[in-house]
Order: C-alpha cells, then sequence, then structure tokens
C-alpha cells in the first residue's frame, strides 16, 4: 500500500482506508507517583483517556508493567514477573492495569509498552557453572570482569560435607595481576544460614597479608562483618589471606553453607578465591567452592516467563567465547539476556505477543536497544507478523546523538525483517540528535538555531520520516543542566518545530509539558525546571495545524538555512535565532503551502523572507493566513519579488496557511472552585457562535461521568464566558468534573478534567477491622441525626446488599451482617444528608 510521509493506517471499513498522523505521548515521568505511596497512576491515565483522544493523541507509551525487582516504589527497569499475575506494581494493581488498557483501546488510542529485551533481575539463587568457570577459568585480561555483584560463592558446612568447626584460610587475589586492577576495593563478607550480619562496622584489612605461600600474615575475618580490601597488582604477592576460626555454634551441624559475597565498592575488578586451606582436613578445598546467581525464574507468582542462567550471559554455550564487553555483551544492567540463545529469543517473543494479546498492547518502545542484537528485533517482528499482530508503532531508545548510529540500527533492523513484515510495520529510533540540537536552541542563548535543520536523523543521513520518533523531553533527563537535563527554557518553541515538521518523525508530547510540572516535594524534584506554565492549550493548537494542513506533506524547505538560496531582509532579529521553513501543499489540504517561523531570540522578529513559489506557481498577491493568531498581523500576502514579512514577538512561533482558513472550536480555560457547599465551573471559549450548547459533567464513582446539567450557548459572536453552580455536589470524596460542548456542525469536543474535593465534617466513618468474617463493625460519628442508605457492591459491580441506617447524633458503633456474602473484595458505598458519600473497601474472608 501506498503511504504519503507520516500517515498511519487507522482502520478499513466497507473497503474505505482512513488515514491518521501519529502523535505519541509519553504518559509518564521518572517521579510519577506511585502505588507504593498510595496512588495509581494506571487510573489517572486512563480517566484522561478520552480528553488526550480528543486533543489527536493517538499512541500513548505507559510506564513499563512488569513486576519490578525493588518493588512498587520502582519504575520497572528492573524487571522481575514479566507477567505480572495478580500483582501490583508502581503503575498500579492487576486491574487497574486491565482497565487503562481497556479504556485506551476503547477510545482508539494505542497503548505503546516499555518493554525491557535486554535484562532482567530479581530471581532466585541457583548454582550457576557458566559464571564459575568463566571467572576461574576462561577470564582473561582482554575480558571484562563479571559484575561482583551479580554472583556470590558457597562452601558446604556441616552434615555429610567432610568441612566442620576448625580454621580455614581463603586466599583471593587479581586472576590476571592486572594493572588497570590495582587500587581497587571490595568488601568481603561471610556469614552462615545459623551466623548473620553481626551489624558492626567494617573493617580494613591490614598489609602484607599474603600469608604463608608469601612468607607473610594474614588478616583474621569474622562472620557477619566486612572486611574492605584492596587489590594489589603488579610485583610482589599480590595476595591477600583471610583466616576464618569457625566453631561449632557458628553454623547448623546437621548441614549449613557459608555464603561468600566480594563486591566491589567502585569498578568492577577480577578478583576471585584461588584458595581455600581446610586446617582440619590438610586440604585445599577451593573446589568445593559453588557459584551462584539470582537467575532461577521457574516459580515466578504468575506462574510464566520461567528462566535459568542459560538464558543470560555467560552461559554453557558462551562462557569460553564471550567477552562480556561492548554494546551487545556488557554487564551493563541487572542479568543480560543472551537473545543468540533460542530458548531467549522464544520466550522474549512469547512474551512480545502475550502483551499484544492478553494486554491489548498495540505498541513497544524497546529500552536500551543499543545493548542487544538487532536481530532480534527483527525475528520479533516477523514473528509478530506471521501471527497476524501487526503493531502500529515500534520504536527503540538508542542512546546516542551519533546519527549514523541510530539510522544504522533501523536498516540493520530491516535487513532481518522479511518482505512482508516491512511493509507491515516500520521499526523507529527515537532522535536524540534532534533533541539534542533543540535543547541547546532553547537554553543556549549563543547557540545558532539553524543547526536545527541538519541535526535530525532524517535530514542528516536521509532516513525515512517512517522510522522516526521525535521528542522534546522523555523522562531520563535528570541532570541539572547538559544533554542529560530537561529543556528548561521555552520548550513549546521546540514542540512547535516537532509539531509542524512532518518530515522528521513521529512527534512525542511529554506528560509534564503537556499538563504541567508537579510541585517540587522535599526536593525530589529538583531536576525539573520551574515557572514553565501548563502548555497543553498550545500543543492542541499545533496539533490542529498538523492534523488539517501538514499531515500528509510530501516535503519541506528549509528557508533560511544556512547558505539558503532564498534571500531576506532582517529589519529586527537575526536569522541565527530564527526557523522559517516551508511545507509543500498537497491534495489532502487542498494544495495549500504552509509557512512556519519560529523565534528563539529575546527580541522581536521582523524579516522579509523568500518563499519558494513552486516555480511561479504561487503568484504575488497570494494571501497567507495566520491560523494560531501570534503574529501581529492576522495574514501576508506574497510581494513581487516573491517576499512575506514575518513578525513575531520574542521567544513565540506561528503558522500560517495559503489562502484563509479557519482552525476549529478552541476552550482557552476552565476551572472549578469550591463556593462553601457548592462547585463553581467557570469556561471561556472563542468562536462562540459556532456553538450550539454545553453539557456539564461529573464523575464521583472514580468510573463515569454522568450529565448533571445542560446549558444552550449564547448568541455572543468572538470570545463568551460562562458560569455554572454544582448545587449538589457529593462530600468527603474526589469529584472530576469536565465541559462537553456541542457545535452547532454537530461536532463534538470536551474540556480540561477538573477535580475537587468538598469535606463535610458533621460525619465520619470508619471500618473497624479487615478483612471481614461475619459482621461489618462500622464507627460512625454523627453532628446531627441521620439516615445512611448502605449499599454493598461487589468487585464486579453488582449490588449484593442494601438497606438504610438510622444513626443518632454523636458516635456509635454499629453492625451489618454480611454472613450470607461469599469470600471476595467489595465496597461498601455510604450516602447521607448534605450529599455525603464515601466507598469503602473491605474483604469478606471465608468461614
Amino acid at each position: 500500500m501506498k503511504k504519503s510521509l507520516l500517515i498511519c493506517f487507522a482502520f478499513t471499513l466497507f473497503n474505505v482506508t482512513v488515514f491518521c498522523q501519529q502523535v505519541l505521548m509519553q504518559g509518564w515521568y521518572w517521579d510519577y507517583p506511585k502505588t507504593l505511596n498510595g496512588y495509581s497512576w494506571a487510573d489517572s491515565l486512563r480517566l484522561k483517556a478520552a480528553q488526550l483522544k480528543q486533543d489527536g493523541i493517538t499512541h500513548i507509551w505507559f510506564p513499563p508493567h512488569a513486576v519490578a525487582s525493588f518493588g512498587a516504589g520502582s519504575n520497572g527497569y528492573d524487571p522481575k514477573d514479566l507477567y505480572i499475575g495478580n500483582q501490583t506494581t508502581g503503575l498500579g494493581t492487576r486491574p487497574a492495569l486491565n482497565a487503562m488498557l481497556n479504556e485506551f483501546t476503547a477510545q482508539g488510542i494505542a497503548p505503546v509498552a516499555d518493554v525491557i529485551f535486554n535484562h532482567r533481575d530479581g530471581g532466585v539463587s541457583e548454582n550457576n557453572p557458566a559464571v564459575k568457570s568463566y571467572i576461574t577459568q576462561y577470564y582473561t585480561d582482554v575480558k571484562e570482569p563479571f559484575p561482583s555483584d551479580r554472583y556470590r560463592c558457597i562452601l558446604p558446612i556441616g552434615g555429610s560435607t567432610g568441612n566442620g568447626a576448625g580454621t580455614y584460610y581463603f586466599k583471593l587475589s587479581s586472576k590476571t595481576n592486572s594493572p588497570r586492577f590495582n587500587g581497587y576495593q571490595y568488601k568481603l563478607y561471610l556469614q552462615t544460614n545459623k551466623t548473620g550480619f553481626a551489624g558492626l562496622p567494617a573493617q580494613t584489612e591490614t598489609e602484607p597479608n599474603g600469608g604463608g605461600d608469601c612468607g607473610q600474615a594474614n588478616n583474621s575475618i569474622n562472620l557477619g562483618r566486612d572486611m574492605v580490601v584492596n587489590i594489589e597488582t603488579g610485583a610482589g604477592c599480590g595476595a591477600d589471606e583471610f583466616q576464618l576460626n569457625l566453631t561449632a555454634t557458628d553454623f547448623n551441624a546437621t548441614g549449613d553453607t557459608i555464603f561468600i559475597y566480594m563486591n566491589n565498592t567502585g569498578g568492577y575488578s577480577d578478583h576471585r578465591i584461588y584458595g581455600i586451606w581446610s586446617a582440619a582436613r590438610s586440604l585445599d578445598i577451593v573446589n568445593e567452592l559453588t557459584y551462584q546467581t539470582y537467575t532461577n525464574y521457574s516459580n515466578m507468582p504468575s506462574g510464566r516467563g520461567q528462566m535459568n542462567f542459560e538464558f543470560f550471559k555467560p552461559n554453557t554455550s558462551n562462557a569460553s567465547s564471550t567477552y562480556l564487553n561492548g554494546d551487545w555483551d556488557g554487564m551493563y544492567f541487572f542479568y543480560d539476556y543472551d537473545q543468540f540463545q533460542k530458548r531467549t529469543k522464544d520466550t522474549l517473543i512469547e512474551y512480545a505477543k502475550w502483551n499484544y494479546s492478553a494486554l491489548q498492547v498495540r505498541g513497544f518502545r524497546m529500552d536500551a536497544v543499543k545493548h542487544f542484537t538487532p536481530e532480534f528485533v527483527g525475528d520479533m517482528l516477523d514473528s509478530l507478523h506471521e501471527d497476524s499482530m501487526d503493531p502500529s508503532l515500534v520504536v527503540g531508545e538508542w542512546y546516542s546523538t551519533n546519527t549514523a548510529e541510530l539510522s544504522g540500527w533501523v536498516n540493520s533492523v530491516k535487513s532481518f525483517m522479511d518482505v512482508g513484515t516491512q511493509a507491515a510495520i516500520q521499526p523507529k529510533i527515537f532522535d536524540f540528535s534532534l533533541r539534542e540540537s533543540l535543547r541547546q536552541a532553547c537554553d543556549n542563548s549563543s547557540y545558532d538555531v539553524r543547526n536545527i535543520f541538519t541535526s535530525s536523523v532524517h535530514d542528516a543521513t536521509g532516513l525515512s520520516g517512517y522510522n522516526l520518533v521525535t521528542f522534546v523531553n522523555n523522562h531520563d533527563f535528570r541532570d541539572a543542566s547538559g544533554f542529560a537535563s530537561l529543556v528548561r527554557t521555552h520548550p513549546n518553541l521546540a514542540y512547535a518545530y516537532i509539531l509542524t515538521n512532518n518530515q522528521i518523525g513521529v512527534p512525542t508530547i511529554f506528560y509534564p509539558d503537556y499538563f504541567g510540572y508537579p510541585a517540587p516535594s522535599g526536593g525530589l524534584y529538583s531536576y525539573h525546571p520551574t515557572n514553565l506554565p501548563v502548555y497543553r492549550t498550545e500543543m492542541v493548537n499545533l496539533l490542529n495545524v498538523l492534523k488539517l494542513y501538514i499531515n500528509g506533506s510530501p516535503g519541506v524547505d528549509y528557508l533560511n538555512r544556512f547558505g539558503t538560496p532564498y534571500s531576506s531582509g532582517y529589519i529586527e532579529g537575526s536569522a541565527n535565532k530564527s526557523l522559517i521553513y516551508q511545507i509543500e501543499g498537497h491534495a489532502g489540504n487542498g494544495n495549500k503551502e504552509v509557512l512556519v517561523a519560529i523565534n528563539f531570540g529575546s527580541t522581536t522578529l521582523k524579516v522579509d523572507h523568500t518563499i519558494n513559489t513552486r516555480g511561479g506557481l504561487i503568484a504575488p498577491g497570494t494571501v497567507f493566513t495566520d491560523v494560531l493568531a501570534q503574529s501581529n498581523f492576522p495574514f501576508q500576502i506574497l510581494s513581487g519579488s516573491n517576499q512575506v514579512y514575518f513578525e513575531l514577538p520574542p521567544h513565540s512561533y506561528s503558522v500560517w496557511v495559503q489562502g484563509a482558513p479557519v482552525l476549529p472550536l478552541n476552550l482557552f480555560s476552565f476551572s472549578a472552585t469550591a463556593a462553601g457547599k457548592k462547585v463553581a465551573l467557570n469556561w471561556m471559549v472563542n468562536n462562540n457562535e459556532k456553538i450550539d450548547r454545553f453539557e456539564i459533567l461529573r464523575c464521583d464513582d472514580g468510573r463515569n461521568y454522568r450529565t448533571i446539567a445542560q446549558i444552550n450557548a449564547s448568541a455572543k459572536l468572538g470570545n463568551e464566558n460562562y458560569t455554572f453552580i454544582d448545587e449538589k455536589p457529593v462530600f468527603n470524596k474526589a469529584m472530576l468534573y469536565r465541559v462537553k460542548w456541542y457545535n452547532k456542525d454537530g461536532a463534538t469536543k470536551f474540556s480540561d478534567i477538573k477535580l475537587l474535593k468538598l469535606e463535610d465534617k458533621q460525619l465520619s466513618i470508619k471500618l473497624m477491622g479487615n478483612p471481614v468474617k461475619k459482621d461489618l463493625k462500622l464507627q460512625i460519628n454523627s453532628s446531627v441525626n441521620n439516615v445512611l442508605n448502605i449499599s454493598i457492591i461487589s468487585a464486579k459491580g453488582d449490588k449484593v446488599l442494601q438497606k438504610q441506617l438510622p444513626v443518632s447524633m454523636g458516635s456509635s458503633m454499629q453492625n451489618i451482617n454480611i454472613n450470607q456474602l461469599s469470600s471476595g473484595a467489595y465496597y461498601i458505598l455510604v450516602t447521607g444528608v448534605h450529599n455525603y458519600q464515601e466507598a469503602i473497601k473491605f474483604s469478606k474472608a471465608g468461614e
């Protein structure tokens, strides 16, 4: 199927093909509120789905959703249980995740999962002979050490092992005696099942301590206490010997283990235990030492995603050949998958298919693609396509500004894809090069912003925009300044560029740039920019321009590029602080040319600039209308010298479309504020004459909106303000408000969502004890005589019990018999005077 640049297949109905512009939102940021702290980000995203769809978002990238090894406060880049089961992650509970994905799908927004195909963490310890052979046998100085914090050694004692109470001499050194490890430090720690951490400060070795083999003394070491050791390489002994006096009270006589940890305090080194002398046995028992890694995933709570050490590096097949270095084999994060192992590749591909089929995921953001083979990605996409699973957006994260590397990855992936797969799925890469240029343009006052025209992967290498995703900010930028920092000043200018140039890739919108950054909390968010406005209204306008006039354009001409053939006359402002470009007209927008100017400067931009007349097809006198109304003039007219006049305030932009087009209605503002025991809603619109009526919607059950009022639009032309007073709000729980309006042409739109909670201190209810076996015990404090309506709702939403409960003024304890209910999760829904409403969750326990 032939495609115009950057349009995506949406759906086919009665053999009519419909296209839409892809726009990706990263629906989270690093410090998004986690379930560990009582939040549900999955619910937050779900409740915004309808609004995002209306705004023009087609894809939403949600946070990693696998169960993390660091728990429900983690962002999820430490995946443990891939298939989740009924567990809770930082994103939300499993039901909340399902509800979020269902709502995205219902709204026509494609969910994009953040999947980690590079590594895994959080397994159970298991014996790993491959790691032992790599460390003790195959490691040489041209290789990289296996990370010391990802394995431990164990020595069996007690029982029938032949090892019991007595003195043991542990000898350690650098395996290669390489000078690069001289002075490296690690902590040696030993314990048994019976004798654990003693809570004492660490000891430090005393040199020389090479032991009798070196004609030196040794150091004594105790169970449960760290020993800080420095590696010595080069001339001399280079060994460290530690004497452990193990008593019968230190271990379980029927069978126990000495657990040995040798974690580096800085960079990794090649230290290892090369000898263990048992005085009691008068024997070196180092061969009885076993190496263990935490790579056993055979009993995850989800019951799926089983793996062991053979799925990772090194394994039995490559322990002798791998160097554990370079982009693919380097042990950068946790336990590194070996995608060249068929068992690993097949398991990860099945995981991708499960996301598609079971969770309705329709896109993949792949983390750290620099660190595993692109052959795996090509094979995965082939397998998905063979099973009729064609994700509409697949993008890799390669953390580099090297445009050749970025485009090279895409081309490598495509080389491993079948022809049919290439026609159905377009692999993409994030454009870090363009992003860095945009950051410099916004934050560096000395930067020549015309570098933007040559910095994108598309413009630098010719890679199709189909294979690129552009962005301004993301979760990984957490430095205070520099490359790895968020854009701190005027990020809207960067968004203006990526949302009006359809040649360079699918644009991404970062959640806090769209909805606003959270206020700093205890210094946690000090890397966030401050004093930035909420840019949603601006971006919605840009999205409308993109959809109506730019989507489908076959080309762009950078009018003020370096070495431009187009003449200009700058009256005020300068070329090095301006981006001026022309989007080619096409049948989809009525063959209208589009002009864009962005002023990054701190002074007003005033310039006469020649445009591309398409060989004279655009005649002098042609009008270009400012569809965003950001310029000081509503339109421009092409002069006889083929120039137009641009005038823009400092740090601003606008878009001019050939002819006299009109953008659809926009809601400028909407607010919801408490007014005593009522709620005041205020909103302002433009193009008021195009509106027929408004509906006021309220959600007070966390699930559904209902219409609480309808208001007819006034007859006023232009801007108009509206107010509605909600006389009957609910109390003591969150209410979500929004306005839906109907245009006279039949089109509908929604406002922002506003959250409000009104407190009513006349009544408070507390559930005493949970889970509940027979009677619900409610402690009720009421300042007036009251009659409460009690409903018990099942997890499926069925009302299973209803009764009225008279309560007297003061404090009382009320019992409600629920013996007839089956075990499971329920809600108590309580309503009373002043529209009091509260929902309390409880569990009914079995007898």
